[in-house]
């Protein structure tokens, strides 16, 4: 550390009036954390402190010039985020007096504020907002995971300087070009030549923007029209509808939404909706090298069966790459789901082939393929086992069989396929060429009315995996009719929502009155948790139940609780604890499935207690404690009872 510029109080008044929650702060507060602050310079390269340092109990905001936050050992190294001017860092060892869970080192000169522990309690006591800021459950429950989550040392890496926790604001254009709505297309084509970009957005006196011309949109509504004219508007050629992001939104963000969406230019804009700048594939490849943009090629190219089962082993490099890069565990989960549904699309359409090769012709029916089960859930982060099915459009009177037959062989084709890439067989048959999950819109609906109906604990467990279903491929508007006719059955089915909470009330998470662990013995003399079967699975039930209640259609247990926040029916408070809670459960789920894997052993989800130590001891059980807390506003909601 050297001699630090100095600044005038002046100047960093104005500045941390303009930073959040610094601006959340009385004059007077400000006043005293800048008289008890000191300003440090840190020539480029430098280390302001090392991962696994003992906390120095202050924090540090940047003045001047940047600094990049490292995780792993010397060799081995990893960027997990960028700081620029106006950001702080130190947060972490600052609440909790912990070791450094990253170093943090100079990328430029860079001149910090660094303002002490006791000054930084006072404001927190002075501000509830500033409070907030700092203290929720949500942020203060993930870091102190992500503390305890080691980088692997022998992993292969897919990314350089870990590309996809890059914030937006780092890769997007600034410089936008952009027209009015009532712009001749002629002017907005020759924008586009002129600063030769393949996008103009289009926006409104207030900044804020409507819509987007892309190259394509020139292309489809332009010129490869019946009758074209160049008489034509902005507002009538634009898209509108825009997809888009913030600038403190991940890299990741970007890329789930392109290839999700199937476009190539994301809009970003700020909390009030003013344009900001914009992002392309172009600047993801740049930026990130990224492994995920080749995987989608790969699947898009490939054209048989034994190409597309080669894609999966990158698909599980991909996921160790986000890993190590503390990704999040739902981002994992959603890139997961993301390709295997890329995967399985291509799976059925290359089955649609092979049943035209064998004779059996085109499908007579309209039909989708669904998922199930964690997949249905966009829950998953290895291959487990199939849970799938296929809905076809009820077939004209005497053709019933035919159609029967032809949607059996093409589930054994897909089914079989899905295995060979490595999606075990489900015991339970729940698979697209089993009768009982291939049938016509018709038989799904009278099946699950049969299962309302008759509540024995087989029908339960039907339910269950059902009632997570998920479109993946073919004609939506099946799944959707089906989706409507399960959303009206079970908000009128009070009695099944209550027999299903009763039977989810049965078992508890595995703590004892006394907040002990109740664990599993091993073969090993281990002492295990199974997360999936005895914890998570509370989670689940409890989730879905409420979303059956209200009437929500989504099947992803993080967006269930969302819609569920947005509703009342959880307070924010505990919508922001359970999603703490499922975070950690579930990035503790994937660090013991990577372990395993890279030993060359089959995946679960067993969590041996030995090996945690004793702060992943306490996240986990404050988690438990959640799960349990699930289940009692489960059981006040539906009133029920507990065992």
């Amino acid at each position: 550390m050297t001699t630090a510029p100095k600044y005038r109080k002046q100047e960093l008044r104005a500045l941390l009036k303009t930073i959040t929650p610094f601006n959340f702060l009385s004059d007077n507060i400000i006043e005293e954390l800048i008289t008890g602050a000191k300003i440090a310079h840190y020539p480029e390269g430098s280390y302001i402190f090392r991962m696994g340092e003992r906390s120095k109990e202050t924090l540090f905001l940047i003045l001047q010039g940047q600094a990049r936050a490292i995780a792993g050992q010397r060799n081995s190294e990893t960027v997990t985020t960028v700081r620029d001017r106006g950001d702080f860092f130190g947060v972490t060892g600052l609440l909790s007096d912990e070791p450094y869970p990253v170093s943090m080192v100079a990328a430029q000169d860079l001149t910090c504020l660094i303002i002490k522990q006791q000054d930084f309690h006072k404001a927190l006591t002075s501000s509830e907002k500033f409070a907030d800021h700092f203290t929720k459950d949500l942020a203060s429950r993930l870091k102190e995971l992500y503390k305890t989550i080691s980088s692997e040392q022998d992993s292969p890496q897919l990314f350089e300087k870990n590309t996809l926790r890059q914030k937006i604001d780092h890769i997007a254009v600034k410089q936008v070009v952009t027209c009015l709505p009532m712009d001749n297309i002629c002017d907005v084509a020759r924008k586009m030549n002129e600063a030769r970009v393949s996008s103009v957005v289009v926006k409104g006196f207030n900044n804020k923007p409507t819509g987007i011309i892309t190259e394509k949109d020139m292309v489809t509504k332009v010129l490869c029209v019946e009758n074209p004219t160049l008489e034509l508007k902005a507002h009538q050629v634009m898209t509108s509808g825009l997809i888009t992001v913030r600038p403190d939104d991940f890299t990741y963000t970007a890329l789930l939404l392109m290839m999700r969406h199937k476009i190539k230019h994301i809009v970003v804009t700020d909390e009030y909706d003013v344009l900001r700048g914009i992002v392309t594939v172009k600047d993801l490849i740049q930026s990130s090298k990224s492994g995920a943009l080749s995987i989608v090629k790969q699947i898009e190219y490939r054209d048989t069966f034994r190409g597309i089962a080669e894609t999966i082993n990158e698909v599980d490099l991909l996921k160790q790459a986000l890993f190590n890069e503390r990704a999040y565990a739902s981002e994992i989960c959603a890139l997961t789901s993301e390709l295997y549904d890329r995967i399985t699309r291509k799976l059925i359409l290359l089955a649609e082939q092979e049943m035209s090769a064998l004779g059996l012709g085109r499908p007579p029916a309209n039909y989708c393929f669904i998922n199930m089960g964690s997949a249905g859930r966009k829950e998953q982060f290895v291959r487990t086992d199939q849970d799938n099915g296929i809905i076809y459009a009820d077939p004209p009177q005497g053709s019933e069989e035919t159609a029967a037959s032809y949607f059996l062989n093409l589930g054994r084709i897909i089914v079989r396929e899905l295995e060979n890439c490595g999606f075990r067989r489900c015991r339970g048959e729940v698979m697209a060429d089993n009768p009982h999950w291939c049938r016509p819109l018709s038989g799904w609906k009278n099946n699950l009315e049969r299962w309302v109906n008759n509540l024995d604990p087989e029908h339960i467990r039907s339910m269950t995996i059902f009632l997570d279903f998920r479109y993946v491929s073919g004609d939506e508007n099946l799944s959707s009719r089906l989706k409507d006719y399960t959303t009206r059955l079970f908000r009128e089915a009070k009695h099944a929502l209550l027999f299903m909470t009763e039977d989810d009330l049965k078992h508890r998470a595995p703590l004892d009155m006394f907040g002990r662990f109740i664990t599993e013995k091993a073969e090993s003399g281990r002492r295990e948790i199974d997360l999936k079967r005895a914890v998570m699975v509370h989670m689940v039930d409890g989730l879905r139940l409420l979303a059956l209640r209200e009437g929500i259609r989504e099947t992803n247990s993080l967006e269930r609780l969302f819609r569920l926040k947005e509703r009342g029916v959880f307070k924010p408070d505990d919508a922001e604890y359970i999603e703490a809670a499922y975070e950690s459960l579930m990035m503790f789920r994937i660090r013991a499935a990577m372990h395993k894997m890279r030993l060359g052993q089959e995946p679960d989800n067993h969590i041996n207690l030995d090996q945690l130590t004793k702060k992943e001891k306490s996240l986990l059980k404050e988690s438990l404690l959640m799960v349990n807390r699930l289940q009692s506003l489960i059981s006040h909601a539906f009133h029920a009872q507990k065992a």
